[in-house]
This record gives structure tokens, C-alpha cells and sequence, in this order.
């Protein structure tokens, strides 16, 4: 069996804005890649977010393989330690991209511009963090708030 993805819709929060996780399933189970936590404190006192003791307990600095055929790659930018999740599937890499780009306009047109607020800490690392997942030659991109999936 080949590791595979699969997306969750998690919530939907702002009336607009889908909230998804990920399950990878592989030989040995399962890893749920969730969406990490942050945003407006009041929005996430709207939504009770409970995770953020287990966000904390996984602490993997850099790049790293997880498990064989799932990575994490390091792309800062939206915040200082932002990471994104590489699965190698039997069609090819795909990204989980995370909040390194809130939608796919972002991700194919990282050069235009203004940025939604809190995309970017670091607009220059975000930019380059961007540019280092295209170099991956994902065969697929998923987003963490579009339901939008890039393929090559």
C-alpha cells in the first residue's frame, strides 16, 4: 500500500474561510496533519481551539522525515518556524502546504503583490519559502483554507 492523502474539512470559519486537515494513510496507519493554530484571538475563542497542547508536543525542528515517504520541509515566512508536509504517493509528491499560502492564487502568483493580512511575517521569506515548493515539482498542492488542489 501507497501512502495517500486525504483532506478534512475541519470547520469553516468567517463565513468564507474552510478550516481542513489531512489524514496520510501508510503501511504502518495513519498520521492526521492538522492546520496548527493561530489567527484572530477572538476567532479562536469562537472555536474553542483545543489542540494547542498537542501542537506543542510534536516539536521537530528543520527538515525531517516523519515516517518513510512523509517529510516535513521548513518554508518560513508566515511565521518564523513554518513547516510543510511532503507525501510521497505512487502519482508523486504532493504538499500539504499549511499556511505557507492561504489559497492556490497565492501559491501560482506569489509575486503579485498585496498579501491578505497575516500571510506573511517575513514577505521576503514567505516569497522564498514559496519558491522552494515549486521547486519540489509537487505533483499536487493542498491547501489548508481552499478547497482548490493544484495538480502538475
Amino acid at each position: 500500500m501507497s501512502l495517500q492523502v486525504t483532506r478534512l474539512h475541519l470547520a469553516t470559519m468567517l463565513e468564507e474561510w474552510p478550516v481542513h486537515g489531512f489524514l496520510v494513510t501508510h503501511p504502518g496507519g495513519a498520521v492526521l496533519v492538522d492546520t496548527g493554530v493561530g489567527g484572530p484571538q477572538q476567532v479562536l475563542a469562537d472555536h474553542r481551539v483545543v489542540n494547542r497542547s498537542v501542537a506543542d508536543a510534536l516539536d521537530v525542528d528543520g527538515d525531517a522525515e516523519i515516517l518513510p515517504g512523509l517529510s516535513v520541509v521548513t518554508t518560513p515566512g508566515h511565521t518564523i518556524g513554518h513547516q510543510s508536509v511532503v507525501v510521497s504517493t505512487d502519482n508523486g509528491a504532493e504538499v500539504l502546504i499549511g499556511d505557507a499560502a492561504y489559497k492556490c492564487q497565492l501559491y501560482l502568483e506569489p509575486d503579485d503583490g498585496d498579501l491578505p493580512p497575516g500571510q506573511a511575517s517575513d514577505p521576503a521569506a514567505w516569497r522564498e519559502s514559496v519558491g522552494r515548493v515549486h521547486a519540489l515539482r509537487p505533483d499536487r498542492v493542498h491547501f489548508c483554507h481552499d478547497t482548490a488542489v493544484i495538480h502538475s
